[in-house]
């Protein structure tokens, strides 16, 4: 997948997980009606059609019914994950608007992005300009069987994520973490299982190097950068707020993590944090840490 003015490439994610005792407060917004869609042809491709929402043109070749009910989750789900992570400052209708392509299958998909997106099955491309963003576009393939349940959520929220990071790019483990708290517990289960491979190898991160990844991960360390994102992200969720963990990962790119993790999170230190991580990754407790409901078969041995 393609992020915030970088070919930073992964696979998708999904919803659920346990929060913090002070997050299960968060306020969701309440079921909103049907979004107003509206349904055309489009004159460029035969047979496909485009619906268009208040945030969302999505492109795709099927029925007219089957389109209008992905343009009404697509606005569900993002007015879901902006109460979550934004709030209601940055709650203003996107413009410009977010154009999802829903390709018929992988070949299509991997033939408008390039080779490098043969193993994933959704892609957001974002581009700022002058604290602007200027391009939202999510890629899906429509042969994956996961499309629209791990895909679209965790594309999207690499998007809505830009909203607050407009001026600076998010750094890659906050972007991935997050947006793979959108994941569903099976694949979350799979993620936790690669991860535990790794450290059975040695091929993990401290969280100071996690923290100075800025490019695609090489494939020895690619499970590791995913299953320790996502747990480092829920260890700073048990510690304090989705609003601290976005203040922390801000804070971090310009003070660097000690003066972050002290200014947001009051005494808590780098070694606190990788001691934590490391005691996680080596038992159970990585399920509480992933958010994922079962212990993988490699821990059970």
């Amino acid at each position: 997948m393609r992020l915030l003015l970088a070919a930073f490439l992964t696979a998708a994610w999904s919803i659920s997980y346990p929060l913090a005792a002070q997050e299960t407060q968060i306020r969701l917004p309440k079921p909103a009606p049907a979004a107003c869609v509206c349904i055309a042809t489009d004159d460029s491709c035969a047979g496909r059609l485009v619906a268009s929402t208040a945030n969302f043109r999505i492109q795709w070749s099927a029925s007219a019914d089957e389109l209008r009910a992905l343009a009404e989750t697509c606005e569900t789900q993002l007015a879901q994950s902006k109460a979550s992570w934004l709030g209601t400052a940055k709650s203003s209708v996107w413009v410009p608007q977010c154009e999802i392509v829903v390709h018929g299958d992988s070949a299509a998909y991997v033939a408008c992005l390039g080779p490098h997106s043969a193993q994933t099955s959704g892609c957001a491309t974002i581009r700022i300009e002058q604290g602007h963003v200027v391009l939202r576009r999510i890629d899906l393939a429509a042969d994956a069987l996961d499309w629209r349940t791990e895909s679209l959520p965790h594309e999207l929220t690499h998007v809505v994520l830009a909203d607050r990071f407009s001026t600076r790019r998010i750094s890659p483990w906050a972007d991935e973490g997050i947006a793979m708290l959108a994941e569903t517990a099976a694949k979350r289960n799979r993620r936790l299982t690669a991860v535990h491979a790794s450290l059975e190898s040695g091929a993990t991160y401290t969280v100071r190097d996690l923290m100075n990844v800025h490019t695609f991960p090489e494939p020895a360390l690619r499970n590791a950068f995913y299953g320790q994102s996502v747990a480092l992200v829920r260890q700073l969720l048990n510690w304090g707020t989705r609003k601290q963990l976005l203040d922390f990962v801000e804070a971090s790119q310009s003070q660097g993590p000690d003066a972050a993790l002290a200014a947001v999170y009051g005494n808590r230190a780098i070694a606190e944090l990788d001691r934590q991580l490391a005691d996680g990754l080596s038992s159970d407790r990585f399920v509480e840490l992933a958010g994922a409901t079962t212990t993988p078969a490699i821990l059970r041995k």
